[in-house]
C-alpha cells in the first residue's frame, strides 16, 4: 500500500482572512474619518457715541461684538486634538439712527492680538472660508467691528445682536 501526500491548493485568501481585513479597513476608516461640529456665539455690540457727522474715520464711533473661542466649547477630551475651520458664519445689526456705516469681520488665531479682517455688510448674513488656512482652537476669536458716522442722536445703540457661527472639524 502506497501513501501519498496530497496539497490542496487555494485558489485565494481563506475566508478568515478575508474576514480580518474586512474588519480592519472598518475599524480603520471609523477612526480616520473627520467629524464636523459648530460652535454658536451672539452678543450684541456696545453702543456707540459719535462726535461728528463727517464720514472721515476720525470721526467714527466704533460698536464691536467679540466672539472667542474657550476650552468649554469643544467636547470632552477633543481640546488637543488638531482642528481644522471651515467656515465663519455671519450675522450683522446694525444702527439705525447713523447716517453711515461700515462694518467689518476680523479672525484672530488662537492667543493672537493680529487680525485678519474682512468688510462685510451691516444688517446682514453670509459665510467666509478665508481664514482656513489659518490654526483654529482654544483662544481663537472673531470681532465684528461698526464704525458708525453720524447720526441723531449722537449716542447710538444698535438694533440687535451680532452673531456668528464657527464651523471646525477635527
Amino acid at each position: 500500500m502506497e501513501s501519498a501526500i496530497v496539497f490542496v491548493r487555494r485558489s485565494g485568501p481563506s475566508k478568515y482572512l478575508l474576514a480580518l481585513v474586512a474588519a480592519l479597513v472598518i475599524f480603520i476608516n471609523e477612526g480616520v474619518q473627520a467629524q464636523e461640529r459648530s460652535i454658536p456665539k451672539s452678543e450684541a455690540p456696545g453702543p456707540v457715541l459719535v462726535l461728528s457727522n463727517s464720514n472721515s474715520d476720525t470721526s467714527a464711533g466704533v460698536g464691536f461684538a467679540s466672539f472667542s473661542v474657550v476650552s468649554s466649547d469643544f467636547p470632552t477630551g477633543t481640546l488637543a486634538d488638531p482642528k481644522q475651520l471651515v467656515e465663519v458664519q455671519w450675522n450683522t445689526t446694525y444702527y439705525p439712527e447713523s447716517i453711515m456705516e461700515a462694518v467689518k469681520l476680523c479672525y484672530s488665531r488662537p492667543f493672537s492680538s493680529q487680525e485678519d479682517c474682512r468688510k462685510i455688510l451691516p444688517n446682514s448674513s453670509g459665510t467666509l472660508s478665508d481664514f482656513n488656512v489659518q490654526s483654529f482652537g482654544n483662544g481663537s476669536r472673531v470681532r465684528i467691528y461698526h464704525d458708525v458716522y453720524g447720526g441723531t442722536p449722537r449716542y447710538t445703540r444698535p438694533a440687535g445682536a451680532d452673531s456668528v457661527v464657527f464651523k471646525y472639524r477635527y
